[in-house]
């Protein structure tokens, strides 16, 4: 073993010992970045306690709703099948059974003043997961991107290297707060059907089908922390495979909507997930925030 595997090993086990010792800290990654964050336990659960009492969007529930989900999931996914919607092979694929409810967890946004955590709710074998994966491939296989899509930050660079930035004018970032949390089910809805001749192309299903489908979704994100059951009643959830698309198919729309209204074209644009960036003239910014959050 070389002198820098020797350090590492020494390092590890150090740590494990430290850890051990020190059961009140836990080991996390931040929300963004490739970050290791320590974070004192009791701290942790009285801050996703604090977030989960939001009753606005969570509710507690009594008992543990696995099987109820279960239950609703196979029978939308056997009345595909009987209507010949899907064949044999998804049939196997979305019908779930032996499944463990979703569990939630935060990451720290060391980023941001605070540190506040962002609630994930980990959808991977949970009852819901194969048909939200289902009905996101559907989304991804026939919506277009938006024209303010941006894939990553180098995809970013290229896209603006090259534009100059005049005197009177100021690159200009938002930051949309909570963005799957604050999706309502109707936008969502009102989406699908706006872009439904491109959905309807590659799904078998009719309109409200699909839409029966995204409402038993949405309906049905349930976890556990600390041993306590809830549901999300607003939004979409952090964490699940149809959340991303649907979110960004609200946030075109709603670009889209506030920059018609503007009293002047923004010529540079572009949105990854739920950060906008402008190249604005200086004296316009605080408008187009206001034109936003309106």
């Amino acid at each position: 073993m070389c002198s820098v595997d020797k350090y590492i090993a020494k390092s590890y086990n150090s740590c494990k010992k430290f850890l051990k010792v020190n059961d009140n800290l836990m080991v996390t990654k931040a929300n963004k970045g490739q970050v290791t964050v320590i974070i004192n336990r009791d701290t942790y659960v009285t801050r996703m306690n604090d977030l989960l009492n939001d009753e606005a969007t969570y509710s507690k529930l009594r008992r543990d709703p696995c099987k109820s989900l279960t239950n609703r999931v196979n029978e939308l996914v056997r009345s595909w099948s009987n209507l010949d919607v899907i064949d044999e092979q998804s049939y196997r694929f979305l019908r779930t059974t032996d499944n463990t409810l979703s569990r939630c967890y935060g990451l720290p946004k060391i980023h941001k003043p605070g540190a506040s955590l962002r609630i994930i709710v980990s959808a991977v074998g949970g009852p819901v997961y194969n048909v939200a994966l289902f009905l996101h491939r559907i989304l991804s296989d026939s919506v277009p991107k938006a024209t303010s899509y941006i894939k990553d930050g180098w995809n970013f660079v290229n896209v603006v290297n090259g534009r100059p930035i005049q005197s009177f004018e100021s690159l200009v970032s938002f930051d949309v707060v909570s963005l799957f949390t604050n999706i309502p089910k109707e936008l969502v809805k009102r989406a699908i059907e706006k872009r439904w001749s491109y959905i309807s192309a590659v799904a078998k299903f009719n309109l409200d089908q699909f839409l029966y489908a995204i409402d038993i979704i949405m309906d049905s994100t349930c976890f556990v922390f600390d041993g306590q059951y809830y549901e999300q009643i607003f939004g979409t959830p952090m964490g699940s495979p149809l959340s991303p698309i649907l979110a960004d198919m609200v946030m075109e729309d709603l670009e889209t909507s506030c920059l018609d209204v503007l009293d002047f074209e923004v010529e540079t644009f572009y949105r990854y997930v739920d950060d906008m960036f402008f190249i604005l003239p200086s004296n316009k910014i605080s408008y187009v925030l206001e034109t936003f959050n309106g």
